[in-house]
């Protein structure tokens, strides 16, 4: 798959109208692009995005490009290290060197066998498939709830990638009834880490639909 955010969004419209025209199979990355356009370019200039999971930047890059403020967390040392190199002294950018849960607490994050190679992207505070031969390192994990409820304004959009720890933030959300104070929410779940996921994010689901919640998206990616 080609890398998010590699065309411009002029480019990535015109694409992505040429895929409804001819009805071609469309690229899940293009399809995320779309998603995050659909609510970053609605959301108010200046607002924050929080982008949990951050990774190397590519959807703090984009948030960037549209006028919003990002802050970023990323526990991997090796996306972290890209991370703070690509927007370490950006203005509109405050990068957190932690990961984010339902509860404060110190962890064993475990990384996949490949990251320092690059495959960040499958590290996690869930041990799991890839991370058999890996590295693991404790990091700090933050109470999402009080982080949110410590700043001065709540985001206007916040985007998750964070590898099955996106169940338990979404239930101390919709607990605390933050998401009503968010603009928007773009969630990529992890159902196939394990039956104790799939059922607390099929929960989460059905909360969703009986409440009629709309600024929750669960199919990012």
């Amino acid at each position: 798959m080609p890398e998010m955010f590699s065309e411009a969004y002029l480019e990535n419209t015109l694409r992505w109208h040429l895929y409804r025209r001819w009805r071609r199979r469309r690229n899940l990355y293009r399809v995320a692009e779309r998603m995050f356009y659909h609510v970053a370019l609605r959301a108010p200039k200046g607002s924050t995005f929080l982008d949990l999971g951050a990774n190397v930047g590519l959807v703090t890059g984009a948030a960037l490009r549209l006028g919003l403020k990002v802050i970023a967390f990323e526990p991997d040392p090796h996306a972290l290290a890209i991370l703070t190199r690509r927007f370490g002294t950006h203005p509109d950018v405050e990068i957190i060197p932690k990961a984010a849960g339902a509860v404060a607490r110190t962890a064993r994050f475990y990384r996949h066998r490949n990251a320092d190679s690059g495959n960040t992207a499958g590290s996690s505070l869930i041990e799991t498939t890839g991370h058999e031969d890996g590295t693991s390192t404790i990091v700090e994990v933050v109470d999402l709830v009080d982080f949110l409820k410590g700043r001065q304004a709540m985001p206007s959009i916040v985007k998750m990638d964070i590898e099955g720890s996106e169940a338990e933030c979404l239930e101390a959300i919709l607990g605390a009834g933050l998401h009503k104070s968010i603009g928007a929410f773009l969630v990529e779940t992890h159902d196939r880490l394990s039956p104790t996921i799939a059922n607390r994010l099929d929960r989460i689901r059905a909360r969703i639909a009986e409440e009629n919640i709309q600024n929750i998206n669960l199919e990012w990616i």
